[in-house]
């Protein structure tokens, strides 16, 4: 009986639980390195079933945690992830039966209400998606040695974290997870295993993210679970299906476009570019996506025969004299790798402006407190091109 209605509800929606009295037999804990996961503790469930995030579709060996945790007689619950988050299934755990018929009979009737709470209530019913108050009330549930499974694209389109208003997608994760702290937005997930499926995984309207966008996002949610006193495990599985609904409607989060090439003028070359650094230093993020962009750069300098002055700014953080230098520091990085790739250095100028541009964006929200989407913006190199023969 299970099975024929676990495979109706594969239909509607998403993979379900397993059913608990299909086998006995114990259930290993699954390995969600480096998490500690068990049975023998509560655990939550957050399901985007939304637009512009593909249909969840539930990995067999998190169907298998929630089938150990009900047989342990420990609490499941079930978060409905939308603009306004809510428990869908938190019901106390089954009670022990009498004998072993009547504790597997009372595990399954636990399972199957939940398997109905997976059909029809796990949709989105409120526009947007607010992933960090779903955190919030999976959390506590939960308590601390519990686990939350997280089922999203992790595209979070309210404040105080909006991936696409607020420029939070090409943010250096760290310094999302400081801004929440100071905010005072962090959930509270002490000694909570927080296990990321799908994160960075769309569905149209929403652009599909290229891998270090998503590979972004998993590191932003990652800041933040740790910041928050948990521990967050990247689980390699995720659907790329059509999203489970198209409304309420989730605001679209664009991913930053390169810069089109110049052959003379000036271009910003930035996050979009991956032309971006490391907090306070002179270090690209992705040394290696940053020789390719500068590559294509030295490959126009050279069919144009160009000279370059490469100009350094920063985001608002220490004093402007410091500020000045890093970004000096970070035009030479530039040059550095050009000269590397054949452009005589003579032909390339450098200085550092700090925040002292007329480019620069207001990175400072209230109180001082950085913005992480601004500030990110704020790191880049200005190159003006001028053609030395036309």
């Amino acid at each position: 009986m299970n099975r024929r209605l676990l495979a109706a509800l594969t239909a509607v929606l998403l993979v379900p639980p397993l059913a608990a009295c299909e086998s006995e037999n114990a259930l290993p804990a699954p390995n969600f390195a480096p998490c500690p996961v068990s049975h023998e503790q509560p655990m939550a469930f957050v399901v985007g079933a939304r637009a512009n995030a593909p249909k969840p579709e539930v990995p067999e060996s998190v169907n298998n945690l929630m089938t150990g945790v009900a047989r342990a007689h420990r609490p499941i619950t079930l978060v409905r992830l939308d603009g306004k988050p809510e428990y869908v299934f938190a019901e106390d755990a089954p009670a022990a039966g009498a004998n072993p018929d009547d504790d597997a009979a009372q595990v399954q009737k636990y399972l199957n209400k939940m398997t109905l709470a997976f059909r029809d209530k796990i949709r989105a019913q409120v526009p947007e998606a607010n992933v960090l108050r779903a955190l919030t009330i999976a959390s506590q549930k939960v308590g601390p040695g519990g686990t939350i499974v997280l089922m999203d694209s992790g595209l979070q389109t309210t404040p105080p974290l909006r991936f696409g208003e607020d420029d939070v997608l090409t943010s250096e994760p760290g310094e999302v997870a400081d801004y929440l702290a100071k905010e005072k937005q962090l959930p509270d997930l002490a000694g909570r295993s927080v296990v990321l499926v799908g994160l960075g995984l769309t569905a149209p309207p929403q652009p599909e993210l290229d891998p270090r966008w998503q590979n972004n996002v998993f590191d932003i949610w990652k800041a933040v679970v740790e910041a928050a006193g948990g521990c967050a495990a990247k689980m390699l599985h995720g659907s790329t299906s059509a999203a489970a609904v198209d409304s309420p409607t989730v605001t679209v989060v664009q991913p930053p476009k390169p810069k089109p090439p110049v052959s003379c003028g000036t271009v910003e070359l930035g996050e979009a570019d991956n032309i971006s650094f490391k907090p306070e230093s002179a270090d690209f993020r992705d040394p290696a996506a940053a020789r390719t962009t500068l590559q294509r750069l030295a490959d126009t300098m050279r069919a144009k025969k160009q000279k370059a002055d490469l100009m350094g700014t920063t985001a608002s953080v220490g004093p402007p004299p410091g500020r000045v230098e890093l970004s000096r520091r970070r035009a030479e990085a530039v040059k550095s790798v050009l000269a590397d790739l054949g452009i005589p250095a003579d032909t390339i100028t450098t200085r550092g402006v700090g925040t002292d541009w007329p480019g620069h964006v207001n990175d400072l929200g209230p109180g001082g407190v950085l913005l992480p989407g601004p500030a990110a913006q704020n790191r880049k190199v200005v190159v003006t091109l001028t053609c030395l023969e036309q």
